[in-house]
């Protein structure tokens, strides 16, 4: 119980991960999931994938959205 772990993390397979097709795909999903009307963009940044979404109907339906799909499933 008294050893220690340690973790190193291949830097450049990271970025390549955070950088790839198939992490917009996640985003992208997850994106939609949260505001199925709203304006979404996919891109990859210096350092990873992006989705942004954007726009609300001023009832903070996005926000809702968030903390809706972040919720365990039983």
């Amino acid at each position: 119980m008294g050893s220690k772990v340690k973790v190193v993390l291949n830097r450049e397979g990271v970025r390549s991960l955070m950088q790839s097709q198939e992490m917009q795909t996640i985003l992208m999903e997850r994106g939609n999931s949260i505001a199925s009307a709203a304006e979404k963009e996919a891109y990859v940044a210096q350092t990873r994938a992006v989705v942004e979404v954007r726009g609300d109907d001023g009832n903070n339906s996005l926000l809702k959205g968030l903390g809706k799909n972040d919720r365990k499933k039983n």
